[in-house]
C-alpha cells in the first residue's frame, strides 16, 4: 500500500486531501492528482496523522510499493514518489 512520507505530512495537510487517478494508455500508466472530493466506493484510503490521500484502484496498484513525498515551492507543489525499502 502507498505510504506518506514522514517529511510531508505536514504539506499534505496543508494542501488537503488529494485524489490519485491512475490512467492506463499503452501499457502504461498515468497519474493524475487533484483535489479530492467525495471518497468513491472504490477509493483506497491512505492516511498518516491526518494527511489523506485517495486512490482509486489502478492507482493504488501502480503506487502499491511507493512512498509519496511532497515538496513546496512558494505557491505549488511537487510530488515525488521513492520504493518503500525492504523490510
Amino acid at each position: 500500500m502507498l505510504q506518506i512520507a514522514e517529511d510531508a505530512v505536514d504539506a499534505f495537510k496543508e494542501i488537503g486531501p488529494i485524489r490519485i487517478r491512475g490512467v492506463e494508455s499503452d501499457g502504461e500508466v498515468e497519474l493524475e492528482i487533484e483535489e479530492a472530493g467525495e471518497q468513491s466506493v472504490d477509493d483506497q484510503v491512505v492516511e498518516r496523522e491526518g494527511a489523506r490521500i485517495l486512490l482509486d484502484p489502478v492507482a493504488a496498484s501502480a503506487l502499491d510499493d511507493q512512498v509519496i513525498g511532497v515538496h513546496t515551492h512558494g505557491d505549488h507543489f511537487h510530488f515525488t514518489f521513492d520504493e518503500q525499502e525492504a523490510e
